[in-house]
């Protein structure tokens, strides 16, 4: 076993893969702060995966599950995440395919496309990166590691390739390319290595996505708007394409994976474009603070509906080379959840149309992709005594294929009467609803009584009368899963069908709380209670729904979770604009009984464009002394002017809790600043206050402090008798 900086050929073995090193490495040594830990992880479940008895189907060679992993830092879900792969999982990579990983780093996204290609080449820089890809992926049988300078290694290789994944390559290139279009050159040298009909992906953010506009910083710097600026990273879309064009990459299809590349739940494209309302999880700001300036969702649907959409996206993938024949132009995934019913969705598009593909995306989710064609048939059954039908499914190659159907949602012909405020229609559009699924479930409806599965699926809920309810139930028959068709009313999707019984009621509240959740202007129309569901029935069913997502969820922790756990502040506009808008002053009046809460008010103010707080204060009769708490946190306050008027102004003499600062004011360490006025001459009824007051956090208060102490060290040692007296003897007076 060799280490890093030996000479060309120097290996380390890893279960089934070798990570061999360039042949200096110089300048490739340099760690992250993170690689370390993040190494941890991985060792300790590729240590327990070589003892025989440890192995099992769920050990994959990955090292780790960040799925069962509760409060990670971003270093671990960035490196560690499942969801990553998301982003390159669905390319259409074949069994036959040598596939190029340019810029690996620790793996992310090499476990999407071990499976499907014959061989796999991950290149990449950092070798202690290198071995942690390996541990992770230490089973695989196809895959080849090499540590190093990554065009140097890349030269050594020989063949071409059908697939070169390079998701980094066009922001890094002028670290390796200097002088004009070092992106136009990277790709070219690139492209050079593609088998006839091979393809490059590449990702890149969007300099102009949406997200930064709404106060999203860079996520590499943490600076707000530099890459409005220009000064960050990121490409536009219009940059890239006059980078493939350069590059000679003439044939190739945009992407725009969503919220962004990190965590994809969904990946768009100029075929499949997201409709409005369907871009709601937008806050992703993993790695450190944000601003909210805008409600991103609201502004996403108005660029949808104004068709510009990809030029706001946060992200771009791109897959350029010879189309082929069958490439999805849309991609869902539904993988953060137990990996039983992990899946992906796509839909495909090729010279005879469109086609709805469903994937299993881990080996458990296998089973439950072999009972979609079973659940049709429970499901067309029951659709038959209510005039509708069941989206046919085919079994083929290990996936399920479904008709694509043109028509008009059930939930877009709500969203229609809705946008017309014609809400006694939307009420009645409801009630046909009702109509048709009690129709579908009547012929098989029995009185409801909890079995086991019921408890396991939704708890034990205390229902307070009795339900009826089908045997067999499709947990989905939500409005965006009812198409009206040419033909008729189809089900598209009935993945969550299942032989346990539920009352009806549960399942009409389902689909309606559902569609109300993001539509706020509906939910006070009673539409519940028009549908026969009591506010005590809500939140039964809701308790109900609690219980079966977690079911789903089988202790997984969500990304939704993780970004409670480990993402920076959000700030949001309004919270920004009352705190700088407002200064809250509490005024203290001695009567003759001293300074009391009873006797002081508080004061909103705002400083004027220069930062001036300019407050005239009238005080109760009697008042003897005046006191001031012009904030409630660390400040720095300069005051400009404490005037009593009586019969004309008179400078009022004050005292203090904080340190004077010399022309900077008086700086206050504590969260209770005072400037208190002892003495107010007899009958003065009007003070008038003109001060700037800029408030700390307690490290910068303390730490002004620290350093105005070594000041006032520094002059009394300076001005101490014998020190002068050294000064003198020094220059000879």
């Amino acid at each position: 076993m060799s280490t890093c900086g030996e000479a060309v050929g120097m290996q380390e073995q890893f279960g089934n893969v070798t990570v061999t090193y360039e042949e200096t490495m110089v300048g490739y040594d340099q760690e992250f702060p993170e690689d370390e830990r993040i190494e941890r992880l991985v060792d300790a479940g590729y240590a327990s995966g070589e003892a025989e008895e440890a192995k099992s189907e769920a050990f994959t060679g990955r090292g780790y599950d960040l799925r069962r992993m509760e409060a990670p830092g971003w270093p671990e879900l960035y490196h560690l995440s499942h969801l990553r792969a998301n982003l390159t999982e669905w390319l259409p990579i074949a069994g036959t395919d040598r596939v190029l990983e340019f810029g690996a780093d620790t793996g992310q996204l090499t476990g999407g496309f071990l499976g499907k290609a014959k061989e796999v080449i991950c290149l990449e820089e950092r070798p202690r990166r290198c071995r942690v890809l390996a541990k992770r992926h230490s089973d695989a049988e196809n895959l080849h590691v090499y540590a190093g300078n990554m065009w140097k290694n890349l030269e050594a290789l020989s063949g071409g390739f059908d697939w070169i994944l390079a998701p980094a390559v066009l922001e890094q290139a002028g670290r390796w390319f200097p002088g004009e279009n070092p992106q136009a050159q990277a790709l070219q040298k690139l492209k050079a290595r593609l088998n006839p009909g091979g393809h490059l992906v590449l990702a890149a953010d969007n300099r102009l996505g949406l997200k930064y506009w709404a106060g999203a910083a860079n996520p590499h710097n943490g600076v707000y708007f530099d890459n409005l600026e220009g000064a960050g990273c990121g490409f536009t879309k219009r940059e890239l394409e006059r980078i493939l064009a350069r590059s000679g990459l003439s044939e190739a299809v945009f992407y725009y994976p969503y919220p962004e590349r990190w965590f994809p739940v969904s990946i768009y494209s100029d075929r499949w474009l997201p409709k409005t309302g369907e871009l709601n999880r937008n806050l992703r700001n993993f790695e450190g603070e944000r601003l909210v300036l805008f409600d991103e969702e609201k502004a996403y649907d108005r660029l949808i509906a104004d068709g510009r959409f990809p030029e706001f996206a946060n992200a771009f993938l791109i897959v350029a080379g010879s189309q082929t024949q069958e490439r999805p132009i849309y991609v869902k995934y539904s993988n953060d959840r137990a990996e039983r019913w992990s899946i992906r969705t796509d839909i495909l598009e090729n010279a005879g149309g469109r086609q709805v593909r469903k994937v299993p995306v881990s080996t458990q989710a296998k089973e439950h992709i072999e009972n979609m064609k079973r659940r049709e048939a429970a499901l067309a059954r029951q659709c038959v005594a209510g005039g509708i039908r069941a989206n046919l499914c085919e079994l083929r190659d290990g996936a399920a294929y479904f008709a694509f159907l043109e028509g008009r949602t059930f939930e877009e012909r709500l969203d229609g009467l809705r946008n017309k405020k014609d809400y006694a229609g939307l009420a009645a559009a409801l009630q046909d609803y009702r109509r048709f699924l009690v129709a579908c479930l009547t012929p098989e409806l029995m009185p409801f009584e909890k079995s086991s599965r019921f408890c396991e699926m939704f708890g034990d809920p205390a229902f307070e009368k009795a339900y009826e309810g089908a045997p067999v139930n499709n947990l989905d028959w939500i409005f965006g899963n009812l198409m009206e068709t040419s033909h008729g009313v189809e089900v598209i999707d009935y993945e969550w069908t299942f032989e346990v019984q539920v009352p009806v009621e549960y399942l009409l509240w389902r689909a309606l709380s559902l569609y109300l959740h993001s539509r706020t202007d509906l939910q006070g129309l009673g539409l519940m209670a028009q549908m026969g569901i009591s506010s005590h029935e809500e939140q039964i069913f809701a308790e109900m729904e609690h219980h079966f997502q977690l079911w789903l969820l089988q202790g997984t922790v969500t990304i939704d979770a993780q970004y409670l756990h480990t993402a920076g502040r959000t700030l949001r506009l309004s919270d920004l604009l009352d705190h700088a808008g407002k200064q809250r002053m509490q005024i203290y009046a001695d009567t003759g009984e001293g300074f009391t809460e009873t006797d002081s008010w508080w004061i909103d103010t705002a400083p004027d464009k220069e930062g001036h707080v300019r407050v005239r204060l009238l005080l109760p009769e009697g008042t003897k002394a005046l006191r001031i708490d012009p904030a409630e946190t660390p400040c720095l306050v300069s005051i400009k002017r404490i005037l009593g008027e009586l019969g004309g102004s008179y400078t009022l003499d004050y005292i203090h809790n904080g340190r004077e600062l010399e022309a900077q004011g008086i700086l206050y360490t504590t969260d209770d600043p005072q400037i208190t006025v002892p003495a107010l001459t007899e009958g003065t009824r009007l003070v008038y206050l003109e001060l700037i007051v800029q408030e700390l956090n307690h490290d910068t208060a303390f730490a002004c402090m620290n350093l105005l102490n070594r000041v006032r060290t520094a002059e009394r040692i300076y001005n101490w008798p014998p020190v002068r007296l050294l000064r003198r003897l020094r220059h000879g007076r």
